[in-house]
């Protein structure tokens, strides 16, 4: 678990067709913390490493929460 702007994040990695790898992200309340806010999946993209699919997930919770408050860009 990841913590972006008072959200818990996760970015999950789960194993597809062909060996690949591909990612869900999942965003939860800041104030509650256990509320489910937005998942995220990218069926488009396949990662070779459960690994870097997680990583790309928490790029995308990041992304998502920044567009809601208004900022465009974030760090990674």
């Amino acid at each position: 678990m990841h913590q972006y702007k008072d959200h818990p994040i996760y970015g999950i990695g789960f194993r597809g067709p062909g060996k690949k790898w591909y990612c869900r992200g999942l965003i939860f309340d800041s104030e509650d913390k256990v509320t489910e806010m937005k998942r995220l999946e990218s069926d488009e993209l396949s990662f070779a490493t459960k690994r870097k699919a997680e990583e790309h997930a928490v790029k995308l919770c990041k992304g998502w929460i920044d567009e809601q408050s208004g900022e465009s860009d974030h760090a990674a």
